[in-house]
């Protein structure tokens, strides 16, 4: 499963990454960084979309299935 992060980032306001990789794509607005993320997500499926809070938190989030379909991702107990 491909799992895509959105958290904040200090030298660029919010940043992407794909899991597994080292070079983040940088965006001005959260909101720029949540739609790429759960579009790459969508065409991506199975894929998951995590939105994190500056201190590595889970904030919110989707699952996307082999047809690109979401459903909200909810946070594991522990």
């Amino acid at each position: 499963m491909n799992v895509f992060v959105v958290y904040p980032d200090t030298r660029a306001g919010w940043a992407l990454l794909r899991e597994g990789e080292s070079a983040p794509l940088h965006f001005g607005a959260k909101q720029e960084a949540i739609g790429y993320a759960r579009c790459l997500a969508a065409a991506n499926g199975p894929s998951a979309v995590k939105v994190e809070t500056a201190f590595g938190q889970f904030e919110t989030g989707w699952e996307y299935d082999d047809a690109g379909a979401p459903r909200p991702l909810r946070p594991r107990r522990a």
